[in-house]
């Protein structure tokens, strides 16, 4: 007689992600936290910084989305409080009004994104879903002591990040792994910057890229823009400019 195998009682599926929910306007808060739950995220709410912080202290959430202007705590101040509890954790900020300042502080500080009220649900549920899966942001340069650096940067403002130093171990990186964002050195040995853009979006087509180079290689960085990169710098840069770059990528995203 064949053993009959028990039912899936999907002990075997992995937990639901956790996400918290902040901001002082209830309808809004309510409504993204619904349509989450549509999702299949478990969803807690908060309609504030410190209750938020409150949250957070008591249990693990995989990503905090928060409102940016709220009465007491804003949602930098919030974010800065969050990062001293969980340093890993994942943040998006919403903003309604233009507070450049307090965008900018939040971009170079290491949030995932900041995004702008109103913003289409579905574009949000997509961020979510990378936000959420904690990818990594992959740095592809020769030159070792450089990408290492860079890599080290990126982990102190709570990102996941990898280097390779040639365009054939980026494209074996991003085929095997889950690739945020690429930054991308354009003079390389071998195969060069434009040649691995090219060969790595064939596996994900959605996912930013970076370019960086300390040379002056516009017909590179224009063949690289058309595309489908996202910006190009030049280096020696402060390392603010690739934190703040990858920030906006990610928002860039929801836009398709």
């Amino acid at each position: 007689m064949t053993d009959v195998p028990p039912p899936d009682d999907g002990s075997n599926a992995l937990p639901p992600r956790r996400i918290l929910v902040v901001d002082d306007e209830d309808g809004l808060r309510q409504s993204l936290a619904a349509n989450l739950e549509l999702e299949g995220y478990v969803v807690a709410e908060a309609s504030g910084g410190r209750q938020a912080i409150e949250l957070v202290r008591e249990s693990d959430f995989d990503l905090v989305i928060t409102d940016m202007q709220m009465p007491g705590l804003d949602g930098l101040d919030t974010f800065r409080e969050l990062r001293k509890l969980r340093p890993a954790i994942s943040v998006v900020i919403m903003t309604a009004f233009s507070l450049e300042m307090l965008v900018e502080g939040a971009l170079t500080e290491g949030v995932y994104t900041v995004v702008t009220k109103p913003f289409d649900i579905a574009g949000i549920l997509g961020l979510v879903a990378r936000a959420v899966e904690r990818r990594l942001v992959l740095v592809i340069d020769d030159n070792v002591d450089q990408a290492e650096l860079m890599v080290l940067a990126l982990r102190g403002v709570g990102m996941r990040a990898e280097a390779v130093h040639d365009g054939a171990s980026a494209v074996r990186f991003v085929r095997e792994a889950g690739v945020d964002v690429c930054v991308l050195d354009l003079i390389m040995p071998g195969m060069d910057g434009v040649q691995t853009y090219e060969e790595i979006r064939r596996y994900d087509g959605s996912m930013a890229v970076i370019a960086v180079s300390g040379h002056s290689v516009p017909e590179m960085m224009h063949r690289l823009m058309s595309l489908g990169g996202y910006a190009c710098l030049r280096k020696p840069f402060d390392m603010r400019e690739i934190v703040r770059a990858i920030a906006r990528a990610r928002g860039e995203s929801m836009k398709g």
